[in-house]
């Protein structure tokens, strides 16, 4: 089976610990990897896309971040990598509906979950993934 991987672009660093831990016991053919700021994401794809590598399957993107936040971070995306098929979902604690309404009008945003995100979200996230290969 193909390795599923995962971009996780969140601040939050117990919040990033508990989703890697969750995805690689509960899907052993994922890859995750950690990234702390909207910038810092920007740049890891940049160099994928520069060296012919694979985008992520999934990029999971917390809305409030220092030096990048995460809608900043969807501008930069949209603009450059809107062909790519990631399948992006923003995740916030915040209850807002103006955020969840303001992320899900990117194109490229698959859903909107709120932290802290648990077993059940995961499991949406790669059954959501997976349903779209076939």
């Amino acid at each position: 089976m193909k390795v599923i991987d995962l971009l996780v672009i969140d601040n939050d660093q117990v919040n990033s610990f508990v989703l890697k831990n969750i995805i690689t016991r509960n899907y052993a053919m994922s890859k995750v990897n950690l990234i702390a700021d909207g910038s810092e994401a920007l740049k890891e794809l940049h160099q994928r896309d520069n060296a012919n590598q694979p985008f992520p399957d999934i990029i999971l993107l917390d809305i409030y971040m220092p030096i990048m936040d995460g809608f900043e971070f969807l501008d930069h995306y949209t603009d450059l990598y809107a062909h790519k098929e990631s399948l992006i979902f923003t995740m916030s604690n915040s209850l807002i509906k103006e955020d969840q309404q303001r992320a899900n009008d990117y194109s490229v945003v698959k859903g909107f979950i709120t932290k802290p995100l648990i077993y059940n979200n995961i499991q949406f996230i790669i059954e959501t993934y997976l349903d779209n290969q076939s």
